[in-house]
């Protein structure tokens, strides 16, 4: 959150909301004990279907499809009750989808597959951005919603480019007469049809600039009804509340991310100052498993991560709370959103302690593992670090950071801070070879005693730039049959370079490698990058395990600094267990202010603080999924 005064709704505390995504036969569940769910799990907002997809509520426009099993005014009757009980409502809205009765007579508004194809998927048929529908009737339907209900909040479901159905069958980038019309008129000429498409690059473009359009002109339809309703969106254009999904997508390949929900929240919090942030942990397992939930344990640790890096807690259900088929997680999401109830001073207004800052890639395939790895051996090894979208990535951003990590090759940042990059362009496989680790490169690469090489799978693109070369490359060789498998060959050809201007650049994927194996060898090159050639020098040191996360958080409203622990040992290749409970964690940190007292918000028993200069040590008994110990500080 921003230095700035908060006058917003949204923004003076993170929110406890539960999103409960309707479906056409939960119209008929009784308000009065809809709202009392609510009130059961601390929650103190809603996201509520509203309309779109399905209307809710009495719709007085021929083109809103109104829910079949509606027989009062649903909407209405939740919004009288939530109003009474102190919780707010986000109204939610899907204009990406139009069902069949209505569509078939717009074929204008359809979305046109490569083959020229409309696609309906279960009675609704997907709508372009750039239709009449998108483009005119949806603000006529949120004008409608706004104007009639005393709603809080709009969350707009898939605005964008929507190319896949639920069964994540692509069909390709829209080729409706709108989109041709449009993008012609930017005069990048006809639409791609393929990312290697000479146009894909101005596409790209197209896209955000018109995505971005749309949601400014819903945004402005509603908050010129009340500029107290607050936008809620995927993407930050024109939005109060970004908002983010942690879920499992099983096509992607599992185990889930561990840090999903500390990802999304980070970057947002530290990206964009005074910018709400709700990280919804999906209790479902994916799209086409809706009725079963994902482990209760992995639910907790979602919004244990949301809650310590100042994020809203969100638990999002299909249907209602009491239509839950499987209702394993509840009882720890009802102790965790009350204890947030009870403890919401200290996690508001809070604003990260970092030492590093790790610029997140813009959204491609190739980064994204990349950017992740890294982000795995920061985590890991307790180092503090904010993450920075590359697009807000400014000159006046970095300056307080020690250092900037780039995972990622051709992205340029400018800034006066060290950088280390790693990562490369290059798509040529490499197998059988690694990098050498000389006695020459441990004279200042400290911490690999016992490591003489480390392996390459994968690309790599030699730098040709002047500076101190480390890691010398060893080309690949024979692997088969072992009988041969050794090698005879160390290059000159450095696998790190620290240039004349102070950055590091690591040209090969070493992000990737993490990730994808999690090396140990590939971790210490990073840690020794930063700390023995950019010379960052941390502001936390902790006997963690690396199965704990540990982070610092500011809290100038409540003078105090957290500190927050996150136990992810319940982690068990793509199961999620209980965590087993970690004890006598040590932590030093700097402070610049005297502290007078620590207390442990999850065990509600102070914490001794030893002082010496201005470096504070403490020992945290026990931590079971998560643990904030609160360090107050004295009179300035």
């Amino acid at each position: 959150m921003g230095d700035g005064v908060m006058t917003q709704w949204w923004q003076q505390r993170p929110m406890r909301l539960v999103q409960t995504n309707l479906r056409e036969i939960d119209v008929t569940a009784d308000p009065d004990r809809f709202v009392e769910s609510l009130k059961e799990f601390s929650a103190n907002v809603v996201l509520f279907n509203a309309g779109g997809i399905v209307a809710n509520y009495p719709t007085s426009l021929p083109f809103h499809y109104r829910n079949p099993h509606l027989t009062g005014d649903f909407l209405g009757e939740v919004m009288e009750r939530v109003q009474a009980a102190g919780i707010r409502l986000i109204a939610r809205f899907d204009f990406s989808k139009v069902n069949e009765s209505i569509a078939s007579a717009h074929p204008d508004w359809h979305y046109r597959s490569f083959k020229g194809e409309s696609v309906t998927y279960n009675g609704q048929v997907h709508c372009c951005l750039n239709g009449a529908y998108q483009q005119e009737h949806s603000l006529e339907i949120l004008a409608e919603a706004a104007s009639r209900y005393p709603i809080d909040g709009v969350f707009i479901n898939m605005h964008g480019y929507e190319v896949r159905d639920y069964s994540r069958v692509v069909h390709g980038f829209c080729q409706c007469d709108n989109c041709a019309r449009r993008f012609a008129e930017e005069g990048a000429g006809a639409l791609p049809r393929s990312l290697d498409d000479p146009s894909y690059p101005a596409y790209l473009k197209f896209q955000a600039r018109t995505v971005a359009e749309l949601f400014q002109r819903r945004a402005a339809v509603v908050k010129d009804i009340r500029p107290s309703i607050a936008t809620c969106n995927y993407t930050p254009s024109g939005t109060d509340i970004h908002r983010l999904e942690s879920g499992t997508q099983m096509a992607d390949g599992i185990p889930d991310f561990t840090y999903s929900a500390s990802h999304h929240v980070k970057m947002v919090t530290d990206t964009f100052a005074g910018m709400a942030v709700s990280n919804a942990a999906v209790h479902f397992v994916d799209f086409p498993i809706r009725h079963a939930a994902v482990s209760p344990h992995l639910t907790s640790l979602r919004l244990a991560q949301d809650a310590v890096h100042g994020g809203w807690l969100d638990f999002y259900v299909l249907g209602t709370l009491d239509g839950q088929p499987d209702r394993r997680c509840f009882d720890q999401v009802r102790e965790l959103y009350a204890f947030h109830a009870e403890h919401e001073r200290y996690y508001t207004g809070t604003r990260p302690v970092s030492d590093v800052c790790l610029v997140q890639p813009p959204s491609r395939g190739r980064d994204s593992k990349e950017f992740l790895g890294v982000y795995r051996i920061l985590a890991e090894n307790h180092v503090q670090f904010d993450v920075i979208s590359a697009k807000e990535a400014t000159r006046e951003r970095l300056r307080g950071y020690a250092a900037v990590i780039v995972p990622a090759a051709g992205i340029d940042i400018d800034t006066d801070r060290p950088v280390l990059r790693t990562g490369t362009t290059s798509t040529v496989p490499i197998q059988g070879a690694y990098f050498a680790i000389r006695p020459d490169d441990k004279k200042t690469l400290t911490g690999l005693d016992d490591l003489d090489l480390v392996y390459l799978y994968g690309a790599f693109e030699p730098i040709e730039r002047e500076g101190d070369g480390y890691l010398a490359y060893i080309p690949p060789h024979m692997f088969g049959p072992p009988e041969k498998c050794y090698y005879t060959e160390v290059t000159d050809i450095p696998g790190m370079v620290r240039t004349p201007d102070g950055d590091v650049v690591i040209p090969w994927n070493l992000g990737t490698h993490y990730e994808e194996y999690a090396h140990d060898g590939h971790a210490r090159l990073v840690l020794a990058a930063l700390r023995d050639l950019l010379a960052v020098k941390p502001s936390l040191t902790t006997d963690a395990p690396a199965t704990v996360e540990v982070s610092t958080r500011d809290n100038p409203g409540a003078g105090c600094r957290l500190v927050n622990l996150v136990n992810v040992t319940g982690q068990l290749g793509t199961a999620f267990h209980a965590p087993v409970p970690v004890r006598d964690i040590t932590v030093h940190l700097t402070l610049r202010r005297t502290p007078v007292r620590a207390h442990a918000l999850r065990s509600d028993e102070d914490i001794h603080l030893a002082i010496d200069g201005d470096t504070v040590s403490l020992t945290v008994p026990e931590t079971g999924l998560f643990e904030t110990v609160v360090i107050e500080y004295g009179e300035l």
